[in-house]
C-alpha cells in the first residue's frame, strides 16, 4: 500500500473532515432520486427502461453510507485500498444492510449517526496502523479495519437509533398541543433537525405523524432550505445552490456545525412557516413529512388532502410552500445580517471536497 501524505490530523481537523464528507456524501447519494425519483414515478408504469432507472435512482440512496466513508477517506487523502476500507466500514455499520436468517438485505439509509460514528472509528484506526505493518499490511488492515468498526457499528446501533425514538417522543407530544402551537414546535423542530445527521422521516415515520402535523414538518423542511438558500446565494457556485433549490439541505451539515448561529434564522423561519402550515391547513402523510417541496411531494399530499377549489388550493399551496417562505427567508437574512455583527453570508460557504 502507498502511503498516505497525512499522518498527523488534530482533533478540529479530524472531525471537520468527518462532517465535510457527510454532506458530500449525501448529496451524492440523494440527488438522483431527487431529481428524477418522482417523476419517475408519473411515467414508469408499463415502461420497463423508466422502472428499471427508478429502481436504480432509489438503489443508490442505499449506498450513502458506503459513499460518506470513501469520501472521508478522500478528505484524508487515504488511498484507493484506504477508501474502499472505509467505506466497507461505514456500509456494514450504518444499518443499511440488515442481516437476516434468509439472507442479507438492504435496509433503506441507514442511520447517519451511526454512520458517523463508524467512520470516525475506522478512519482513527487506519490513521494509527497505517505503515506500521509492513508487508503484512495488506493482509491485516482489510480484516481488523471493517470487522472492527462493523461490530461497533452493529452494536451501537441499536443505542444509536434511540436518539431518533426519544426525539420522536418529543415531535409527538406536539400533537397534543392546540394547533396553532402545534404547527409552529414542529415546525421549528423540523427546521432545526433537518440539517443535522438526525433523519427527519425516520422520526415521522416512527411516531405515524400525519395530518396537520406531517404537514408542519413538510414545511419545517422548506424553512431549513430556504433559509439556507438565501445565506448561500452570494457566496456558494450555481451547483451548490441548485442543490439546495432541489432541496437537499442536509449537504449544509458541516457549515451548520461550524455556525451554529444559523439556528436563529432557522428558528424565525421555522415559525413563519409553522403559521403558514396552519392558517392554509398543510396536511400530509408520515412519509411526506420530511420532503419539504423536493420533487413536489409536501405540496401534492397537503393538495389530495384539501377540500374546496381546487384552483384556489393550488394557488395556496403555491403561496404556502414557495411565495411566502422564499420572501420571508429572503428578509429573515438581511435583518440577521443587520442586527447580528457575527452572522454573515461568509458562514455558508461550503467546501466543496477537493478532486
Amino acid at each position: 500500500m502507498g502511503k498516505s501524505k497525512q499522518n498527523n490530523v488534530g482533533g478540529k481537523q479530524f472531525f471537520g473532515n468527518i462532517l465535510q464528507a457527510v454532506g458530500a456524501g449525501v448529496v451524492i447519494a440523494l440527488i438522483p432520486n431527487a431529481l428524477l425519483g418522482e417523476l419517475l414515478k408519473f411515467f414508469k408504469d408499463g415502461n420497463q427502461l423508466l422502472e428499471t432507472i427508478y429502481q436504480l435512482v432509489v438503489l443508490i440512496q442505499s449506498f450513502m453510507a458506503f459513499i460518506i466513508g470513501v469520501m472521508a477517506a478522500h478528505q484524508f487523502k487515504f488511498n484507493g485500498a484506504g477508501a474502499t476500507m472505509i467505506g466497507v466500514s461505514a456500509m456494514l455499520g450504518s444499518g443499511a444492510v440488515k442481516i437476516t436468517p434468509e439472507g442479507f438485505i438492504l435496509n433503506g439509509i441507514g442511520d447517519i449517526i451511526n454512520t458517523i460514528l463508524v467512520v470516525v472509528v475506522a478512519c482513527f484506526l487506519y490513521l494509527i496502523l497505517q505503515n506500521k505493518l509492513g508487508s503484512l499490511e495488506m493482509i491485516i488492515l482489510p480484516v481488523v479495519i471493517p470487522v472492527i468498526s462493523g461490530i461497533v457499528g452493529v452494536y451501537t446501533l441499536g443505542y444509536v437509533s434511540n436518539v431518533t425514538k426519544g426525539i420522536g417522543h418529543v415531535v409527538s407530544s406536539f400533537t397534543e398541543l392546540n394547533p396553532m402551537l402545534m404547527s409552529i414546535l414542529i415546525c421549528v423542530s423540523y427546521s432545526l433537525l433537518m440539517v443535522t445527521p438526525i433523519s427527519v422521516v425516520a422520526i415521522a415515520t416512527a411516531i405515524g405523524l400525519s395530518g396537520l402535523g406531517s404537514g408542519a414538518a413538510n414545511m419545517g423542511i422548506v424553512a431549513a432550505c430556504v433559509t439556507f438558500l438565501f445565506g448561500s446565494i452570494r457566496v456558494n457556485g450555481a451547483g451548490v445552490n441548485l442543490v439546495l433549490i432541489i432541496g437537499a439541505a442536509k449537504m449544509m451539515i458541516p457549515v451548520y456545525f461550524k455556525h451554529l448561529i444559523i439556528a436563529i434564522p432557522l428558528t424565525i423561519n421555522g415559525i413563519i412557516c409553522g403559521l403558514v402550515a396552519y392558517f392554509i391547513g398543510i396536511q400530509g402523510t408520515p412519509m411526506s413529512a420530511g420532503f419539504g417541496y423536493t420533487g413536489l411531494v409536501g405540496p401534492i399530499n397537503a393538495f389530495n388532502r384539501m377540500d374546496g377549489d381546487p384552483t384556489m388550493n393550488i394557488i395556496l399551496l403555491v403561496f404556502g410552500y414557495f411565495i411566502i417562505p422564499f420572501v420571508s427567508a429572503f428578509f429573515v437574512h438581511e435583518l440577521c445580517k443587520k442586527f447580528m455583527n457575527s452572522y454573515t453570508d461568509d458562514i455558508y460557504q461550503f467546501e466543496i471536497p477537493k478532486q
